[in-house]
Parts: structure tokens; sequence; C-alpha cells
């Protein structure tokens, strides 16, 4: 199966913890990303992710409802879960320099820039040499 690295929302997947896991074969859950037909419990009941599918929608960027939208609001303020703070930006950028220039952009940001480990949003520390990485916490997610 294909791992699928961008979701309706504009997260970037490929740093998810759930996925990064998949990809080493170390995790008992399985997700291929948010677009992909494997995704775990929480993405596969997404309420975004079900209003863009029914909707017919690539992003929620499309959507003329964006701005008041009450679930991106909610997902987008939740303090608990920085990694979605970046979520309307990404969509921007992706509008901007094109889906594939950033999934690579994405790819490397969520990369060690010392031995050049892909990492989750959550990691403050590259899990492979210990250096200090770049978590969602850092401005610019």
């Amino acid at each position: 199966m294909d791992f699928i690295l961008h979701a309706y929302c504009g997260i970037y997947c490929g740093a998810c913890p759930i996925l990064l896991k998949t990809k080493s074969g170390t995790s008992t859950e399985k997700c291929y990303g948010c677009k992909s037909e494997q995704t775990v419990d929480y993405c596969t009941s997404c309420g975004i992710k079900g209003c863009a599918t029914q909707k017919g929608f690539e992003f929620c960027l499309e959507c003329s409802d964006l701005n008041t939208c009450e679930q991106m609001l909610k997902f987008v303020k939740d303090t608990h879960w920085l990694n979605q703070q970046g979520v309307l930006k990404n969509m921007e950028l992706i509008q901007c320099i094109g889906l594939s220039n950033w999934l690579k952009s994405q790819d490397n940001r969520w990369r060690c820039k010392n031995c050049g480990l892909s990492h989750s949003w959550f990691d403050e520390i590259c899990p492979q040499c210990g250096r200090t990485v770049a978590s969602c916490k850092e401005v610019g997610i």
C-alpha cells in the first residue's frame, strides 16, 4: 500500500508518529495517511475528512465555508494538538507552490538536520542521533 502524506485539512501526514512507526514496521496500529485506505481510528472518523470527501474536495481550502467552518476553527485552535495550528498556512502554501513542492518542503522540514531521519511533529529530540529537532511547538510549523 502506498503512503499518502497530505490530508484534507492541510496536515502533513509524513510527520505523524503512527505513520512513521508504520513505515519503520514498529507499530501495531497501521496508518498510510489520511487519504489512504488504511488509517488510524481518529483519522477514519474525522469530521473534517468526512465533510471534505462528501463535498468531493481534495483540500478544505476548496470550500467557500472554510473561514467560518466550526470544525476547522475548533481544529486549528485546539491547543492540545499544536500540530494542527499550521494547517491553514499549509493549504495556502499548497495552493501557491503546488502539492509536489509542498510535500518536498514538508519532508525536509520534518527531518533531523544532523542525521536526516524523519521525525514526528512532537519530537524535540531526534530518536536516532539525539540532536534537538524543531517540533510543532516551533513557529512556522
